[in-house]
């Protein structure tokens, strides 16, 4: 009988939504020309800048979990199937949306942008795909060491990868400018804290589950410290960029990932709407780039407009799932959405 974690629905609807709201805000500072960002509204979404990471954590927290060290036979031709395709299909078609209309050259030059260039939300992908790479190369070397060890240096690493970004000027030479360029987002260096993580959480689940609550006050302690931390680092100006790609939100989004393992080991609920949203989180990562900046201004108030933007693009990107997967190979193209019902979750969980 299957078991399911709860945790992950948590985990996996709360980051999705994130990231909606995210370009929500961002969408709403444009289309008001609002040039200097309401602080409020720009912590916020700060805060909210442990979605992708949390996203790619949870891929390989469920591969450790599933399959340990050894990955079963045709692995990887079926994630080239159901995270390959996607990919390519859906820059094709935000590469039309977002080039100049009628313009071929600038269709080309959008789509070598998103494809190759993380210039668009599907570079997740990219960063998904070297952590099974990684998985697979490293695992069973990696199940040897210390796991604290190596979540550490995983963490000085990722940090450090993200502070060049932040504190230095671009050095000349080709080969390394691109880490300072989009390209460098889809590096797998700068979130390799978030594949050790998942590898050794999800190696060693119930172990993990079973001692987390010896450590409540120091994760409560990590996390109200890398809260303030980021925020005072925006708000003193010395980073002043808001995004998951910043020297602190590594230490942030680790403290937020042990935060919800820490409060689903005192509070096991599972609402039905989260289920919900976790089957389409997938589908709707990918497709809510379609609608979030071309729904054009839908209220005069910037805080109404955010809310309004968040719905419809959910919405939007909830019915463009059920649409295309109605069909066989609609998961090919916008991603698959999960068939577990809430009955069939409740009361199977540990």
């Amino acid at each position: 009988m299957a078991k399911f974690s709860y945790v992950v629905f948590w985990l996996r609807a709360i980051s999705c939504l994130s990231i909606v709201m995210i370009h929500s805000i961002t969408t709403t500072f444009y289309k008001f020309d609002i040039m200097d960002h309401p602080f409020r509204l720009r912590v916020f979404q700060l805060l909210l800048m442990f979605s992708t990471p949390t996203f790619v954590f949870i891929s390989e927290f469920l591969l450790a979990k599933r399959q340990g060290i050894s990955l079963k036979k045709g692995f990887f031709k079926n994630k080239l199937l159901y995270l390959g395709l996607p990919y390519i299909i859906v820059n094709f078609g935000l590469a039309f949306i977002y080039s100049k209309p009628g313009d071929v050259h600038s269709y080309l030059e959008t789509l070598f942008q998103m494809m190759f260039r993380g210039g668009t939300v599907t570079y997740f992908i990219v960063i998904i795909i070297q952590f099974y790479i990684l998985h697979y190369l490293f695992a069973k070397y990696l199940i040897r060491f210390n796991p604290f060890i190596i979540i550490l240096l995983s963490l000085a690493i990722s940090s450090g990868y993200w502070a060049l970004r932040d504190f230095m000027i671009p050095l000349d030479l080709p080969v390394l400018h691109m880490i300072w360029e989009r390209e460098g987002w889809m590096i797998f260096v700068g979130w390799l804290i978030y594949f050790s993580l998942g590898f050794y959480i999800g190696n060693y689940y119930e172990a993990f589950i079973s001692n987390i609550k010896k450590f409540t006050i120091p994760i409560i302690l990590l996390f109200t410290f890398a809260t303030i931390f980021m925020i005072y680092n925006y708000y003193s100006g010395a980073i002043s960029i808001v995004e998951s790609k910043r020297a602190d939100i590594p230490f942030y989004c680790t403290s937020i990932i042990l935060l919800f393992f820490l409060v689903s080991s005192y509070i096991n609920y599972l609402p039905k709407f989260i289920l919900f949203i976790s089957n389409y989180s997938f589908s709707i990562y990918l497709t809510h780039y379609f609608f979030v900046h071309r729904l054009g201004q839908l209220s005069d108030s910037p805080e109404t407009n955010i809310i309004f933007t968040f719905i419809l693009t959910v919405t939007l990107s909830l019915l463009t799932a059920q649409i295309f997967n109605a069909f066989r190979w609609g998961k090919f193209i916008v991603g698959g959405v999960g068939k577990l019902k809430y009955e069939e979750v409740v009361g199977r969980n540990y």
